[in-house]
């Protein structure tokens, strides 16, 4: 097989990848779509959108795929060419390790999610019966604008197509694109039996690379736009939870008046 033959199949490999990944956004997105509901789970607050721990699994893969290069050169680089066996099979451990630990930690971050409307209210629910201080209650607001500012980083149907989700979804349009020339490319070079079917089929490849971003595309601004309602009456109630609070602690201690008078006359009665 020639050279640009490799180079087609490889980047034929590489399209056949991504459209899988595109085949699990569009999946998890539509399920986000339809399950956006108001949850609150006990102990430490799960991340409610499956979308997000979707893409966990492609980023400790390429992780994983940046430490196999990487073991490969620092094997011929520091253990030659004699110990190259050795020395990679002491790298591949520690490889090994890190994919693991960095795995294990992507997965920890994307499974939680602190700075959420949900763990906030859960936070205030916790402190039902208690005084707030001042402080606290402000550390309270402080911790809701950072919810606030997560939140409107948020995909908007004004500019649903700037968004780091959108670019992802329609550059996977230029991998099926890079399919029709590496294809062309290997035919003209060295024509075969089937190069007019395979020209035609690798036409496929952008337009259902584009159809799979288009529903990713759709299917995310109908998530948001659900999600953004449940967040509307998440943060009402927090609202509400912060001022009864902020009222109890501008609230003087019950009966303190009574006390201080009666300290006061059993004190002028000590004098007399």
């Amino acid at each position: 097989m020639s050279v640009p033959w490799v180079v087609a199949t490889i980047v034929a490999g590489i399209w056949l990848l991504v459209v899988l990944l595109q085949i699990g956004d569009v999946a998890t997105v539509f399920l986000d779509s339809r399950t956006a509901r108001d949850r609150d789970v006990p102990g430490r607050i799960a991340r409610e959108r499956l979308n997000e721990l979707f893409w966990v699994i492609p980023v400790v893969a390429l992780l994983a795929l940046g430490i196999g290069v990487g073991v490969d050169h620092a094997g011929h680089l520091f253990f030659g060419i004699r110990n190259l066996e050795l020395g990679s099979l002491f790298l591949l451990g520690i490889a090994v390790l890190v994919v693991a630990a960095g795995g294990l930690g992507l997965a920890a971050v994307a499974a939680t999610d602190r700075i959420s409307y949900s763990a906030l209210r859960r936070d205030l629910l916790e402190r039902r019966g208690e005084r707030l201080t001042a402080s606290e209650v402000t550390a309270f607001r402080a911790l809701l604008a950072k919810a606030d500012a997560r939140a409107r980083n948020r995909m908007r149907p004004t500019r649903v197509l700037l968004t780091t989700a959108s670019v992802f979804r329609l550059a996977s349009v230029v991998v099926g694109l890079l399919v029709i020339v590496a294809v062309s490319i290997a035919v003209a070079s060295e024509p075969t039996a089937d190069s007019a079917s395979l020209v035609v089929a690798s036409v496929f490849a952008p337009v259902l690379s584009a159809v799979f971003a288009a529903l990713g595309i759709r299917y995310s601004v109908a998530s948001n736009t659900a999600w953004r309602r449940v967040y509307a009456r998440q943060r009402v109630e927090i609202i509400h939870l912060l001022e009864s609070y902020e009222r109890a602690s501008r609230k003087g201690v019950a009966g303190l008046g009574d006390r201080v008078a009666r300290a006061l006359q059993i004190l002028r009665e000590q004098q007399q």
